[in-house]
């Protein structure tokens, strides 16, 4: 090679690496910020909820609903079976604000690599999927045994994102950024128009809001059967519905 162009060639080399050198990495997406921003998952983080259950019993053709408090609590963490990073919330309740807490349930909380998984009452579900877009959808039951009968209307549910970046009203407070999470939407007959035919009800949603967590809940299943009767008496089909309803609303956090 030319001795003359040597040099050249060399603060070429240098000018091009010094390029590649300095040039910042493109950002890796995060799974914390995705979590976090609408699930904080932080030791010592709580949300307050006025609730309304309601339970509809068949046989004496009644409703009967309640009003209480309850507390979600995140107590700790822990590593699951899989080597996964979980945490473990805890559940109080009580039934006038003067009442102490007493202690009610316990629930975890697994974030992963695509999704969030919350385990409840013996079922895991698939509350979120990763990243969070506008009408998503995922299966969100696709761990729960639905070959149990008594499971079987998991089945099917596909769970989709709503309204992301949205205020949402609960009834007690307005949370100026959040999203729903609609779970399923249900409806087989209308007893009041047809009393006489089966009929069930199944609805469920839940809405995030943007760094507090979950802040409304919604979820109602009943069942009815024209041939189920009033206490018992044959003579007498009760044609009521059978099941249960709860609306959770935010009232306080951390």
């Amino acid at each position: 090679m030319n001795k003359k162009i040597l040099p050249f060639v060399c603060l070429a080399v240098l000018a091009i690496m010094s390029v590649f050198s300095c040039r910042k990495p493109d950002p890796v997406p995060q799974l914390a910020d995705e979590t976090s921003r609408y699930i904080p998952l932080q030791k010592g983080k709580y949300i307050t909820y006025n609730v309304d259950s309601t339970i509809w019993f068949d046989t004496a053709c009644v409703s009967l609903v309640r009003k209480y408090q309850m507390m979600y609590t995140i107590a700790d963490t822990f590593t699951d079976a899989l080597g996964r990073m979980s945490y473990r919330v805890d559940t109080r309740i009580r039934q006038l604000t003067s009442d102490p807490w007493k202690i009610h349930d316990v629930f975890y909380i697994t974030p992963t690599d695509v999704n969030l998984e919350w385990a409840q009452s013996g079922l895991r579900q698939v509350k979120m999927v990763f990243p969070i877009k506008e009408r998503a959808s995922w299966k969100g039951n696709s761990y729960v045994p639905t070959n149990d009968a008594d499971l079987k209307f998991y089945d099917g549910w596909d769970f989709y994102y709503s309204n992301v970046g949205e205020s949402f009203n609960t009834g007690e407070v307005i949370y100026p950024s959040t999203l729903i999470v609609n779970q399923v939407d249900r409806v087989e007959n209308d007893p009041e128009r047809i009393p006489e035919a089966h009929g069930s009800r199944t609805y469920g949603k839940e809405v995030f809001a943007e760094g507090i967590g979950l802040v409304y809940k919604e979820y109602i299943r009943w069942t009815y059967d024209p041939t189920a009767y009033f206490n018992n008496d044959p003579d007498q089909p009760s044609r009521c519905r059978k099941g249960t309803g709860v609306v959770m609303r935010a009232v306080d956090h951390n």
